[in-house]
């Protein structure tokens, strides 16, 4: 089984030329004029039409920039070591006024070294040219197929909340770790310090706020870079899966109030998806999303809905009597589901086969059974043989 991953490679453009500084400042200053209306403004012909599309799918504000979107049949890169400015080159599409017509200019580029391996022609897609704090990058898209494993002996279920940003349970046996409360702290830093500095700089406040979260948005990106490779090794440890609790439409679905809303509605659920995802694929491992509706109000034992929630970090079952941490009860719902298991009624056998096509997980019940709950034709896959887990 194969999966597409996708890398953003970030090449820096530099010792520009005169003439080439000319025609990038243009061709930038064109594409904004053209994103925000201005149907005569005179760009490449593949990049104008770029621009067309980011008009009607973005409807952008007027004060803002948009990245140069560069199709990617228009681009090229090029390694040459005998070349003294730089060993990297970069072929970028421009409209050229002295020809009155499209043209193309081959400009220096700075790339990181560990990335070198993903610069092939077949790999890249659309790309951006990007300005910054006055300098010029390209965000070159890469794209590559990468090998999965098929079968898996054990389901790690991640489920991801307001307090820790993911709480993740093998569903074996249901050993448990939290992650990521850094992130929270971090978010409630930042939303304080801004709301001080607010009130006491009222003219230079809106710059230093800007600053402010830039740096917030550096360093929760680190710390999801560091959940998602904890919750990488974890599985790796026991050949697990790795599913999660889809929160699309979180934003939409659960108005709870203000001050609830600011604790959930703001924390970065899919960016932290998306490393997880694209770090389990270059793992070698499935990363699927489990539909995560009323994962938190059911009982993981007895699939009873009869629970209360009077201490928000703890689920008590009126019906079986459970008391447990809510997260851990909510990742164990989210691995149950994956398995195809209806979490509303009570858990009486434990193997079944992920409910996703070409990824199967086995694991043998109390009494020995193997029986998958969907045929293992369906998904085209021999059951293997799995050791007693629940």
């Amino acid at each position: 089984m194969r999966r597409d991953v996708t890398t953003t490679v970030r090449v820096k453009l530099h010792s520009l030329t005169e003439r080439k500084a000319r025609l990038v400042e243009r061709e930038y200053s064109a594409f904004q004029d053209a994103v925000h209306g201005d149907e005569d403004a005179t760009l490449y012909s593949a990049t104008k039409q770029q621009a067309g599309k980011v008009r009607s799918n973005k409807n952008p504000r007027a004060d803002t920039d948009q990245p140069v979107v560069l199709r990617n049949d228009c681009i090229t890169i090029e390694h040459d070591e005998d070349t003294v400015l730089s060993s990297w080159w970069f072929k970028l599409p421009v409209y050229n006024p002295e020809k009155e017509r499209g043209d193309s200019i081959w400009v220096p580029v700075r790339v990181p070294e560990k990335d070198t391996h993903l610069l092939e022609d077949e790999y890249i897609r659309d790309s951006e040219l990007v300005h910054r704090d006055g300098e010029w990058y390209v965000h070159l898209v890469c794209t590559r197929s990468v090998a999965v494993a098929d079968e898996y002996d054990d389901v790690l279920a991640v489920d991801m909340g307001a307090k820790w940003i993911a709480v993740s349970t093998f569903l074996s046996d249901r050993d448990t770790q939290f992650h990521g409360a850094e992130v929270r702290r971090v978010r409630e830093h930042y939303k304080q310090l801004r709301k001080s500095i607010g009130k006491a700089k009222v003219r230079s406040g809106a710059q230093v706020i800007e600053g402010l979260g830039n740096k917030e948005s550096r360093t929760v990106d680190h710390e999801l870079h560091q959940v998602a490779n904890e919750l990488i090794a974890r599985a790796r440890e026991r050949n697990a899966v790795i599913v999660f609790g889809d929160m699309t439409g979180l934003r939409f679905d659960n108005d709870k109030g203000r001050y609830v809303n600011d604790k959930t509605h703001k924390m970065p659920y899919a960016k932290l998806a998306n490393r997880l995802t694209y770090k389990a694929h270059l793992d070698g491992r499935e990363c699927i999303p489990v539909e995560e509706y009323d994962t938190s109000v059911t009982c993981w034992r007895c699939g009873s809905q009869n629970t209360s929630r009077e201490v928000q970090g703890r689920v008590e079952c009126e019906d079986c009597g459970l008391e447990d941490n809510a997260d851990k009860n909510g990742a164990s719902n989210i691995g149950q589901r994956a398995v195809g298991k209806d979490i509303t009624s009570p858990l009486s056998s434990a193997g079944a086969v992920v409910a996703q096509p070409e990824t199967q997980v086995v694991l043998k019940g109390t009494s020995g059974e193997m029986e998958p709950a969907n045929s293992p034709e369906d998904v085209g896959l021999t059951l293997r043989e799995g050791s007693p887990r629940l």
